[in-house]
């Protein structure tokens, strides 16, 4: 019973935490509006390309959390410390941090960006793409419950001396999330 509650917890916290507000620190494409149709899957040497910064931004975000220390996953990804927004879900990654250490001792942690389905991107320039996950984050307490669940967010990809780097993350909000479900039934 604890494990549902717990689980239910975490799926709700997820989802409340996700969002879709462009960082004004990017290219003038970067920050058009553009809706999920602009995201097309990539060709497999794309996908390769583009799973491999994601993978390691989500290793990176598990370490934060388990270890209770954002600064393990800013050290990598210092952009992430700016215009974070909890209400659009943009750079939440503290607050993921801050809220899973409350009352739980977490040791482990697995994910999986393509657990709901495959990656999505929307190419910007040579130099700049997002890439749209749905996947899930489990997270294993120290008296070896799970906790965790699915989450939808876009990950901004910027190339830097040859390799693509986090520069910004777009977590669905609850709301959005309803509406993203709503236009992909229709």
């Amino acid at each position: 019973m604890k494990k549902i509650h717990f689980g239910s917890l975490i799926v709700v916290l997820l989802l409340s935490l996700l969002g879709c507000q462009q960082n004004v620190a990017l290219s003038n494409d970067l920050n058009s509006k553009k809706g999920i149709e602009g995201f097309v899957e990539p060709e497999p040497s794309d996908w390769v390309k583009y799973t491999k910064p994601v993978r390691e931004y989500m290793y990176h975000r598990t370490q934060a959390v388990i270890n209770n220390d954002i600064n393990i996953l800013w050290e990598t990804y210092p952009e992430l410390k700016e215009n974070i927004d909890r209400e659009t879900g943009v750079n939440v990654e503290k607050n993921e941090v801050e809220s899973l250490n409350q009352g739980f001792d977490l040791v482990d942690a697995n994910y999986n960006i393509e657990s709901y389905e495959r990656i999505k991107v929307n190419v910007i320039n040579d130099n700049e793409v997002i890439v749209l996950l749905h996947g899930n984050i489990v997270y294993l307490t120290n008296d070896f419950d799970e906790s965790g669940g699915e989450y939808l967010m876009k990950v901004f990809l910027k190339q830097k001396d040859n390799q693509w780097t986090v520069v910004k993350t777009d977590e669905y909000t609850l709301p959005e999330y309803k509406e993203w479900l709503q236009e992909k039934n229709h």
